[in-house]
């Protein structure tokens, strides 16, 4: 018998953040790929690395969701922070449900929360899914499937991490960016390995544009990115983790 671990970061586009909050039902995020060693595994549970609303006092995210497992992505789980789509499948492997009241560690928490599915305190949705993958992975001796979420609460990363430049200039000549906020402190909402982009749009770029990852968190209004934006800082636009959630699988095989 082994146990063996994958980490999903599945993606929530800035904009679908930006949009507010997330209501019972919602896709959380759509399908987002996992490999693992050929065979069957038995999921004994799983871990949620949730990110706080972007806001002054960093407000936990402590909702409740599922995780859902398919063999396959050929059909969308849906728009994200919308319903899910209702196309008939046969290819869904099981759920895991992470719940708002049992499964977080504490509202005093701040920013990063971390919840659990399968603990022996939680009232439902014990870990106890097989999964077995029909779809060969990147590498030898592996196979993949995949995992989206649905919201069972007001989950809401909306931010006013918002660039602090000139609009005019609209430039992106330097790693370093400057932050503002009402009493925002950045280093609550940003460290580094984060990939950032724009949730809105005050200038010529579009919403969802890459503005870059993140090497170091700096102060309370500054980050600084390991290149050179390739998108334009404008004064005004808000900038958003496409990675708010993290997920930990743990496998026995």
């Amino acid at each position: 018998m082994a146990y063996f671990t994958a980490d999903v970061k599945p993606t929530i586009a800035a904009s679908k953040q930006h949009a507010g909050a997330f209501t019972i039902g919602d896709v959380l995020f759509d399908w987002t790929e996992v490999q693992i060693p050929k065979g069957t595994s038995r999921v004994i549970g799983a871990a949620a690395l949730v990110r706080p609303k972007g806001n002054s006092g960093s407000a936990a995210n402590l909702f409740g969701f599922f995780l859902v497992f398919s063999k396959t992505n050929t059909q969308t789980f849906g728009v994200i922070n919308s319903t899910p789509t209702r196309v008939p499948t046969n290819d869904l492997l099981g759920i895991l449900e992470i719940e708002s009241t049992t499964s977080y560690l504490a509202s005093t928490l701040k920013s990063t929360q971390i919840g659990m599915a399968g603990r022996a305190s939680n009232t439902s949705s014990q870990a106890n899914v097989l999964i077995t993958p029909s779809q060969t992975g990147d590498n030898v001796g592996y196979d993949k499937f995949y995992v989206a979420g649905m919201a069972n609460g007001a989950f809401d990363f909306s931010s006013i991490n918002a660039i602090a430049e000139d609009t005019d200039a609209e430039h992106a000549d330097s790693k370093v960016i400057t932050m503002d906020g009402s009493s925002m402190d950045v280093r609550h909402s940003f460290i580094n390995g984060d990939v950032v982009h724009i949730g809105t749009s005050e200038g010529t770029p579009a919403a969802d544009s890459l503005i870059g990852t993140v090497a170091s968190a700096d102060s309370a209004t500054q980050i600084t990115l390991d290149a050179v934006s390739p998108t334009a800082l404008v004064d005004g636009d808000i900038l958003y983790n496409i990675n708010p959630i993290r997920i930990i699988l743990f496998f026995e095989q």
